[in-house]
């Protein structure tokens, strides 16, 4: 027989051990999800976003510096150099990438945080990189392009641009003949932008006349890329707004046919609906009809109300809806949707200053979910994108 009380100690002692390993373990757990460890990983993770930042525009940089030496797609421009850009686009990519990730909150902190100083560190790299190719572009031109050449180069593309994108003052004149403010303010911005820019690109030039030196000639190249961004978003917002004009009868009076049906179906079933479903349905109805006695003036901001109260519809119907009247209802919403979320990101790609990198994240969010929803071949799935990128549009929907 066993002798217990000689094993008794050896036990104590073991479930002491346990004891002492599982309040470690625990200690531990609640460290690495404290509030100052929730706080360490907030730090770590904008910390990292501040890297993205620094990357971003290292390779806006880049860019410019590339065009301005006209190396972008020279066939005489060196494979490392060509590939070097090219891998510096990805580390960006794949930047925006990582730090979304990092939006998961439920994940333990302490990982976050390790997550995101490591991203940092991955970005930095990146970086440093695009600083060394940088100097490698630099010593390749000085080599191979004479400056004189690539000022005479930047003037070329300078006079192309302006012949490409006209004079914007009869599109501006169109719309407002047409149109309330609200609906020509960004095309106005736009083209604001684009004189101030091509003046700056002029100076630069005029500069280039004594001084065709690579920081000279980027300030015209770079000068040149916001004229030519602004010109495009004036025609983007003419175009759009001659569009809206166009279907925004027929958008309103759809929606407000598709607006009588789902009260109808929010009364006749409401525990199937969400709650106040017939509230914010009747409030979605308003609504559209304010939007549509300014409609004649204001078509595109009655695109987007079409836009938003369907959205409403969606919400408040629930499952009181079948797949078939889902598929229906997103075909018709599909059209309007995309047309909001593609003007959301012209006008903020418009911008002449430089968005924090807050901003940046759900611009590049935006773009992504854009893409998908052109993409996708399911009407619901692409509204649910085309939806989500409108929404990640920094002020889209205020």
């Amino acid at each position: 027989m066993p002798d217990l009380g000689a094993a008794l100690p050896f036990v104590v002692a073991l479930v002491a051990v346990l004891v002492v390993v599982g309040v470690v373990a625990l200690v531990v757990r609640a460290t690495r999800r404290s509030p100052r460890a929730r706080a360490a990983a907030d730090e770590a993770v904008a910390e990292a976003a501040e890297a993205l930042r620094r990357l971003d525009d290292a390779v806006d940089d880049l860019d410019v510096a590339f065009e301005a030496v006209d190396a972008l797609d020279a066939p005489d421009a060196p494979t490392d150099l060509r590939r070097g850009r090219t891998a510096a686009h990805r580390a960006r990519d794949r930047g925006f990438t990582d730090l979304w990730a990092l939006d998961d909150r439920s994940a333990v902190p302490a990982r976050r945080r390790d997550q995101a100083r490591r991203i940092g560190r991955d970005l930095d790299t990146s970086r440093a990189r695009i600083d060394a190719l940088q100097s490698r572009l630099d010593e390749w031109a000085a080599d191979s392009r004479l400056p004189a050449a690539l000022r005479d180069a930047a003037r070329v593309r300078r006079d192309g641009l302006l012949e490409a994108t006209g004079d914007p003052d009869p599109l501006l004149g169109a719309l407002r003949r047409r149109f309330d403010a609200s609906d020509w303010i960004d095309a106005q911005r736009a083209a604001d932008a684009a004189a101030s820019a091509i003046s700056d690109a002029d100076a630069a030039l005029r500069d280039a006349e004594t001084d065709p030196t690579p920081s000279v000639l980027r300030r015209a190249t770079a000068a040149l890329r916001r004229a030519e961004r602004n010109g495009r978003a004036v025609e983007d917002v003419h175009r759009m707004a001659l569009q809206a004009a166009e279907n925004a009868d027929a958008e309103l009076a759809a929606a407000r046919d598709e607006l009588d049906a789902a009260i109808a179906i929010a009364s006749a079933r409401p525990a199937e609906c969400t709650p106040s479903a017939d509230e914010m349905l009747r409030a979605a109805a308003r609504e559209l009809e304010t939007a549509a006695t300014a409609a004649v003036h204001r078509p595109r901001e009655a695109i987007a109300t079409v836009a938003r109260v369907r959205e409403t519809r969606d919400r408040a119907l629930g499952a009181a809806v079948n797949a078939r009247q889902r598929l229906e209802a997103a075909r018709a919403a599909l059209p309007g949707t995309l047309a909001c979320a593609r003007a959301a990101l012209a006008a903020a790609d418009a911008r002449d200053d430089l968005p924090p990198i807050a901003d940046r994240l759900q611009l590049a969010r935006a773009r992504r979910e854009l893409a998908a929803a052109r993409a996708a071949t399911d009407a619901a799935e692409a509204l649910a994108n085309a939806r989500a990128a409108w929404h990640a549009v920094p002020g889209a929907l205020d």
